[in-house]
């Protein structure tokens, strides 16, 4: 079947428009003093961005959820692990702030510098993760937007800022074997959570509709959505 290249063409304008229309700079919405001087150094800046057919209100009610952590590991467990389990979970130690330990046993501490609904078109989720690598030391913030683009769904965007401790990583030849890690690294990330991301909000409309019309949080599981994306790196 032959997609309409009349509607092909205004999705791809609606994209463009509504992107440029609503993009916001990430330090903009950062007041952590931490996360705001890690966004003033010299970065590794990566980005992605897609359209997703999900509804924006939809969107909004997941990710604002108090237990969405919870929630997105049983999605991670449900629709993307091989085995049914999380393999490294991530620990909440205070609100906002959590940790997880890999395979390696190397600690990635995480703090959520923001979440919330910033205007009536648009959702932004920032997150500080700080560890330690083949490269040294590290701080990443990882800033994903939802923005509301009316029928075609939702542009679903990641944006990684991130900053190699070690002076040797950011002015050597290592620039590329660290620049190589977090891009993948942040497609491993945008995968994982457009995957979780879909699934939660699948589930939420087919509560929205069981309910006739109420909203829920908690975390009943329908069939998750197929799809096969980046093998899942344990480090």
């Amino acid at each position: 079947m032959r997609f309409p290249m009349k509607r092909l063409a205004l999705y791809i304008c609606l994209f463009f428009l509504t992107l440029s229309a609503w993009a916001v700079n990430t330090a903009d919405l950062v007041t952590n003093p931490v996360g705001l001087n890690v966004l003033q150094k010299k970065c590794i800046r990566l980005g992605t961005s897609e359209v997703l057919p999900i509804q924006f209100e939809t969107a909004c009610i997941v990710l604002k959820q108090q237990d969405l952590l919870p929630a997105v590991q049983e999605e991670f467990a449900r629709s993307i692990s091989e085995d049914g389990t999380v393999d490294f979970p991530v620990f909440e130690t205070d609100p906002g702030t959590y940790y997880y330990i890999n395979e390696n046993g190397k600690r990635t501490d995480i703090v959520e510098l923001y979440r919330k609904q910033t205007d009536e078109h648009s959702f932004n989720f920032i997150v500080m993760a700080s560890g330690k690598r083949f490269f040294g030391r590290y701080d990443v913030i990882i800033h994903l937007q939802v923005v509301d683009a009316g029928p075609a769904g939702i542009i679903y965007s990641v944006k990684v800022h991130a900053y190699p401790h070690n002076w040797l990583t950011r002015t050597s030849h290592k620039i590329g074997l660290t620049r190589g890690f977090f891009k993948k690294k942040m497609q491993l990330i945008s995968w994982v959570a457009r995957e979780i991301a879909t699934g939660l909000c699948e589930q939420e409309e087919k509560r929205h509709q069981l309910t006739g019309g109420s909203s829920s949080t908690s975390t009943s599981a329908p069939p998750s959505p197929g799809g096969t994306g980046p093998s899942i790196s344990k480090k």
